[in-house]
């Protein structure tokens, strides 16, 4: 299977790969909340905003040295991976190749996960956010005035925004907090 120019492996071939004994070079390129909560054996945390000419170098290798072996590139479902894909074309690198269906693809199919301790998902925090958000803009609506309901709407527009977009501010900022960004995974790559 081919996509813009990109190869794509099923998690379970790339699972028997890795069996085989050949030494697979996976970057996973979620945020670093998303990769503690659970991550392929193996793969490198290099986050999608992280991805340039000098941490690529770091963590794989010159272009030209990496047409050998292919990269492997996962994301929760394939979209970043995607994205990280392109932007790893444009730098260069031209032996990519897409894990399908991303962690998620693998973690469904009851494949191995390495997990770094107990982390809630950024999903999961995202959600808690916004429903103390709206539980606070309801009691403040009742109780000091009444124009704090539409700020019920803009929640809703940015919810409806993250969905046509794939793109969550929101998501963005709660990932930037303290506790998010401290991992102790030793595949971290280096930037």
């Amino acid at each position: 299977m081919e996509t813009k120019r990109i190869s794509t492996i099923s998690p379970s071939d790339l699972h028997a790969k890795r069996n085989q004994g050949t030494k697979i070079e996976l970057l996973d390129v979620r945020t670093a909340v998303e990769y503690s909560s659970g991550h392929i054996p193996g793969a490198k945390l290099l986050t999608l905003d992280e991805i340039s000419d000098k941490s690529l170098v770091q963590q794989v290798g010159a272009p030209q040295i990496r047409d050998l072996t292919p990269v492997y590139i996962t994301c929760k479902s394939g979209f970043r991976a995607e994205q990280a894909a392109e932007k790893m074309l444009n730098l260069g690198y031209r032996n990519l190749v897409l894990v399908e269906g991303g962690t998620e693809g693998w973690e469904n199919l009851g494949l191995p996960m390495q997990r770094c301790g107990r982390v809630i998902s950024l999903e999961r925090q995202v959600q808690i956010t916004i429903g103390s958000l709206l539980l606070l803009k309801v009691f403040v609506g009742f109780t000091l005035h009444e124009l704090f309901f539409l700020a019920g709407a803009l929640i809703g527009a940015g919810l409806i925004v993250a969905g046509i977009t794939r793109w969550c501010g929101l998501a963005k900022l709660v990932a930037m907090l303290p506790w998010n960004r401290n991992i102790s995974c030793s595949e971290k790559a280096l930037v």
